[in-house]
C-alpha cells in the first residue's frame, strides 16, 4: 500500500514562506501559482497556501486564538546536511529556538519557528 503523506499551512505571505522553506530549510520546491506552492520529497507533500484562500467560516478565521498557527504543533523535517542547514539560519540570521543537541533515539536535531510560528524541528536521518 502507498501511502502519501500532505501537510498543508496557510501562511501570511506567500513569498516569504517560499523563501524560507526553499532557500533557508533547503526543500525542493515542485510546483507553485501566485496562492500556493508544494514542496514534494519521497510520500510526502508540505503545501504552503495564502491564508487569502480562507473565507470568513474557516476554522483559522473562526477560532484560533491569535495570529500564531500551529499551536501543539511540531513539523519534523529530516535532513541530510543537519549542519548545512543550520548555518543557512545562521547566515539569514534566523532565530533558532533549541540549539542542536542530540536525542536519546541517536539523531540530532534544532527547533526553530517558520515566518508564520509553525514549530518545526530539523533533524538528521
Amino acid at each position: 500500500m502507498t501511502v502519501l503523506f500532505r501537510v498543508e499551512l496557510y501562511t501570511k505571505d506567500i513569498e516569504e514562506s517560499i523563501k524560507f522553506y526553499q532557500d533557508i530549510i533547503g526543500l525542493e520546491l515542485y510546483g507553485r501559482n501566485e496562492r500556493s506552492a508544494r514542496f514534494n520529497y519521497d510520500c510526502f507533500s508540505l503545501l504552503i497556501t495564502s491564508d487569502t484562500l480562507l473565507d470568513h467560516n474557516h476554522y483559522f478565521k473562526r477560532s484560533a486564538k491569535n495570529d500564531k498557527r500551529g499551536n501543539g504543533f511540531e513539523l519534523i523535517i529530516v535532513v541530510e546536511k543537519l549542519e548545512e542547514v543550520y548555518q543557512r539560519c545562521l547566515d539569514h540570521s534566523y532565530p533558532i529556538e533549541v540549539e542542536v543537541e542530540k536525542y536519546p533515539w541517536d539523531m540530532r536535531g534544532f527547533k526553530i519557528a517558520d515566518p508564520d510560528g509553525y514549530f518545526l524541528r530539523i533533524t538528521s536521518d
